[in-house]
């Protein structure tokens, strides 16, 4: 028979030893230590154990050590012990499985129980290593299949991208045309003339759709680059910078109360930065006032349980979260679950596709999970007014 499995047997006492070969001899290749260093030394070498059968009771280091030692060791702690010992009460087993034991087999010995249970444990770690075999080749299978996927999302997503911009740039020039002739009819009618109303809501119309033109090509485009790491606090700046933009052509102004913890993220910073500015503009176009109040709050691992709680997200600790809190009127209970949809607005004016550009950029760009929460929306919590937008994006 082939004897592919080596059993280290470790007791100060020879004789025990002896009996433990005459049980195990035929079927393994055995190797042998009285003390507990020289146990340690026979693990770390080769060929390495298998499996250790380990006294509990010798002189100098004692098999609880000896155990703990193979069991702190990365490369030796998968070696199955099993304690030999006289000791045989409740609390001397409790202590050994504690410790990192796998069973524990009392003296005087019995071969062919000894002979049963290293089979058994034999068994169990060679299980064990096919199963990690196993998920190791999977987990590479799902990279490799993860890695097709994307590169296909990709070459998908470019593919529309180039289908947008053209369609775009074909209804653009003939809008861009009708809105013109509009125009100069407009000029040249006078004001009193039902040609002239009509002629106005050409020209206003043909705006319209020459900016929903913009904004679906604007969506399309949103597709992440290879992330950088970036600095949150510098994300947000740039972020409100932009909003600051529209807040002198508005007329508003704007106040931040800002309280980030420092940390690296890893995102795709100009799209990114797009996403934060929509938030905060959105915030100022509802505000209702001239000006508009901000409260900007993140760091590791926090709204995490919020996000758990609704369902959103299972690795905050892993990920650095953002709340944007506005003081505006709040959203309506009707309105809130469609905020994120194309093209849903409740303004006079506007294509309906901000918090949709937010939603494509956190989730489906950055694998992020969003939350949008207003007071209005519910009779609880009155006492914070205006709406929170959580979310959470990767860490570098």
């Amino acid at each position: 028979m082939s004897k592919s499995e080596t059993i280290l047997l470790v007791d100060d006492q020879p004789e025990n030893i002896s009996i433990m070969i005459e049980a195990l001899h035929s079927l393994y290749t055995l190797l042998a230590a009285t003390d507990g260093a020289t146990a340690l030394e026979r693990v770390a070498g080769d060929p390495r154990p298998d499996l250790v059968l380990l006294d509990v009771m010798m002189p100098g280091m004692s098999g609880h050590e000896v155990c703990r030692e193979i069991k702190g060791d990365p490369v030796t702690r998968d070696i199955p012990v099993i304690f030999v010992t006289s000791l045989d009460a409740p609390d001397d087993e409790a202590r050994g499985l504690r410790i990192g034991a796998s069973d524990y087999i009392t003296k005087p010995i019995s071969p062919p129980v000894v002979q049963a249970r290293v089979r058994a444990h034999l068994d169990l770690k060679r299980a064990r290593e096919q199963l990690q075999s196993q998920n190791t080749a999977l987990e590479e299978r799902v990279r490799e299949r993860t890695a097709e996927v994307v590169q296909a999302q990709k070459e998908r997503v470019e593919s529309l991208k180039h289908f947008a911009d053209a369609m775009a740039h074909q209804i653009r020039n003939p809008v861009m045309s009708i809105g013109g002739i509009a125009g100069l009819l407009l000029r040249k009618t006078p004001e009193d003339s039902p040609l002239a109303t009509y002629a106005e809501a050409v020209r206003e119309d043909s705006l319209r759709l020459e900016s929903l033109v913009g904004v679906i090509s604007e969506y399309v485009s949103l597709s992440a680059e290879p992330f950088r790491e970036v600095q949150i606090n510098g994300l947000v700046e740039s972020a409100l910078n932009k909003a600051r933009g529209f807040a002198d052509s508005s007329g508003q102004d704007l106040a931040v109360e800002s309280g980030l913890q420092p940390a690296l993220v890893k995102v795709d910073e100009r799209i990114m930065v797009t996403a934060m500015a929509e938030i905060i503009i959105n915030a100022m176009e509802f505000a209702g006032e001239e000006r508009a109040s901000l409260t900007i709050r993140g760091g590791v691992g926090m709204f995490g349980d919020e996000l758990a709680e609704a369902g959103l997200s299972g690795s905050a600790g892993r990920r650095y979260g953002v709340r944007i809190s506005d003081a505006g009127p709040g959203i309506d209970r009707e309105v809130l679950p469609y905020v994120t949809d194309p093209f849903y607005t409740t303004k006079a004016q506007g294509a309906g596709m901000g918090l949709t550009k937010v939603k494509r950029v956190i989730c489906d760009e950055h694998g992020g999970t969003l939350l949008i929460e207003s007071p209005a929306a519910s009779s609880e919590n009155l006492s914070r007014p205006g709406t929170s937008v959580t979310f959470d994006l990767p860490l570098a």
